[in-house]
C-alpha cells in the first residue's frame, strides 16, 4: 500500500519508517527542504530516537521509503494519508491550526478516489469533522463517498516513539463510520497491536485530551502537596511513596512545572470554550506557577538572589532528549532574573545557539564557582558531576537526583517538597 505521512519531525519521521518497514511504500512530505535532503540522504535528524538512525537508513536503502517537499505529488498515489503536523497554542492560549490547515489545504485537491486521511495528533474536540474534514472536501472528494477521514491520537513518548507504536492500544474514531473501519483495519495490519475503535472521532478527541488533562492535573496535585510538605518541613517523596502503597493512588512527581509539546497544550483544548474547563484551568494555573515558587525557596535559602550567580543545567523539556518546546528552564531564568540573579545555562544537548535561543548565557567548562546550581533536566551526563566545584548549593527541580550523593559531597541540598540541608 501507498501510504503519505504529512509532518516528518518529531512524531511523523519515526511514524513513517516504521510504517515502511512493515510493508508499505512511503513518502514523508514535509516543507523543511534541509531536513527532507538529510533524511533521503539517510542522515538521521533525531539521533535522540531510539532505533530511528537504523530503520531510515534500511527503508531508505530498499526505497521503502523517501522523503519530498513536493506534497500534492506524495500524496497523490497514496491510499492512506497521515498527518502528523504538531498542533501548538497560540498567544491567546487557544489552538494554533495554522500549519495544520495549510497542509490540508495542499493536500486536498491530489487525493486520489477512496484515499483514506486520518489525523494523527492532537486536537480540540470537533475539530476532525468541524474544521479539517470539510477542507478535504474541497479539492472534490465527498465524505464517505470517496474520501475517508478519521481521527488517530498519537500516544508516544519522544526518545521512544518506535517502541511506543506498539506498546499501547491505538485509539481510532471516524468521521464517518467506512473512515473508522478502514483506519482500524489500517493500523491493526500495519502495528499488529491492539486498535480501540470509538464511536466517533469526537470521542477519540476528547480521549487524547483526558489523557493529558490528567496527567497535568496529577502533577498540580503533586505539586500542591509538595508545598504543603515544605510548610511542615516534611519529604514529599516519602509522602507520595506511601500514599501510593495503595492500589487507587498514583500521584506523580512534583517539580518546577510541565514542558514538552504535549502535557502543557493539551489542557488548553479544553478550555477553548466547548465544555466546561475550571479544573483544567486550575491545574494549568498551580504548575505555571511552580517555577517562581522554587525560585522563591531558593531565595529564602541564600538570603537573596540579587547578584548571585545561578547556574541552570539542562535546558530541555526533559531528559536525554533536545527538545526544547515549552521548556520550564525559561521560565526558571526568567525568575531568577527578576530576582536579580546573573544566571547562565549548560546543556550538553543544545549547540551554542540553541542555547542562545533560549535567552541563556552559555556557561563555560569547567562547571564551577557558582552560588547555586539548579538541576532542571537531569540528563544522562550529568551523572559523574563535581558538585563540590559546581555550587554550594544544589537545587533538584525534578526531584531526580540521589539526595545522599549531594549532601555526601558537602553540599547543601533543595528539592521540591523536600527539606533543605541544613546549614552546616
Amino acid at each position: 500500500m501507498n501510504v503519505a505521512v504529512i509532518g516528518i519531525g518529531r512524531i511523523g519521521l519515526p511514524l513513517a519508517v516504521t510504517i515502511a518497514s512493515r510493508g508499505h511504500r512511503v513518502t514523508g512530505c514535509d516543507i523543511d527542504a534541509d531536513r527532507v535532503a538529510r533524511i533521503n540522504r539517510a542522515e538521521n535528524p533525531l539521533p535522540d530516537e531510539a532505533g530511528l538512525g537504523d530503520l531510515l537508513a534500511r527503508t531508505i536503502a530498499d526505497g521503502s521509503f523517501r522523503a519530498t517537499t513536493d506534497t500534492a505529488a506524495g500524496v497523490r498515489d497514496a491510499a492512506v494519508i497521515l498527518f502528523a503536523v504538531r498542533v501548538d497554542v497560540d498567544a491567546d492560549g487557544r489552538a494554533d491550526l495554522s500549519h495544520l490547515l495549510a497542509a490540508v489545504d495542499t493536500v486536498a485537491p491530489a487525493l486520489t478516489p477512496g484515499a483514506l486521511c486520518i489525523f494523527d495528533t492532537t486536537l480540540p474536540v470537533g475539530t476532525t469533522r468541524r474544521v479539517l474534514a470539510p477542507r478535504l472536501e474541497r479539492g472534490g472528494r465527498r465524505l464517505g463517498e470517496d474520501l475517508h477521514v478519521a481521527f488517530s491520537p498519537e500516544r508516544l513518548l519522544m526518545g521512544r516513539v518506535i517502541e511506543d507504536l506498539t506498546k499501547y492500544p491505538k485509539v481510532v474514531g471516524g468521521v464517518d463510520p467506512e473512515g473508522g473501519r478502514l483506519a482500524a483495519d489500517f493500523y491493526r495490519q500495519t502495528f499488529g497491536g491492539e486498535v480501540l475503535l470509538l464511536s466517533s472521532a469526537e470521542a477519540a478527541e476528547l480521549s487524547k485530551l483526558a489523557e493529558g488533562a490528567y496527567r497535568d492535573l496529577n502533577i498540580a496535585l503533586a505539586n500542591e502537596l509538595a508545598m504543603v510538605a515544605d510548610v511542615h518541613g516534611l519529604d514529599i517523596a516519602e509522602v507520595i511513596r506511601a500514599a501510593n502503597s495503595q492500589p487507587y493512588s498514583h500521584i506523580h512527581v512534583p517539580g518546577t512545572g510541565v514542558g514538552g509539546h504535549c502535557i502543557p497544550v493539551y489542557p488548553r483544548f479544553l478550555m477553548q470554550g466547548e465544555g466546561p474547563s475550571a479544573l483544567s484551568a486550575l491545574g494549568r494555573a498551580v504548575n505555571d506557577a511552580m517555577p517562581g515558587y522554587v525560585v522563591r525557596r531558593l531565595a529564602a535559602l541564600l538570603g537573596g538572589l540579587e547578584g548571585r550567580r545561578v547556574l541552570v543545567l539542562g535546558l530541555t523539556f526533559r531528559p536525554d532528549v533536545a527538545v526544547t518546546f515549552h521548556t520550564n528552564a525559561v521560565d526558571l531564568r526568567r525568575e531568577l532574573e527578576a530576582l536579580g540573579a546573573r544566571v547562565e545555562g549548560h546543556d550538553p544537548l543544545l549547540t551554542p545557539e540553541g542555547i542562545a535561543s533560549l535567552g541563556f548565557a552559555r556557561a563555560a567548562e569547567p562547571l564551577a564557582g557558582y552560588d547555586a546550581a539548579i538541576v532542571h533536566s537531569y540528563h544522562r551526563a550529568y551523572a559523574g558531576l563535581d558538585w563540590a566545584r559546581i555550587a554550594p548549593v544544589v537545587v533538584d527541580a525534578r526531584n531526580a537526583l540521589d539526595r545522599a550523593a549531594v549532601e555526601a559531597a558537602g553540599v547543601r541540598y533543595l528539592g521540591v517538597g523536600r527539606p533543605p540541608t541544613p546549614a552546616s
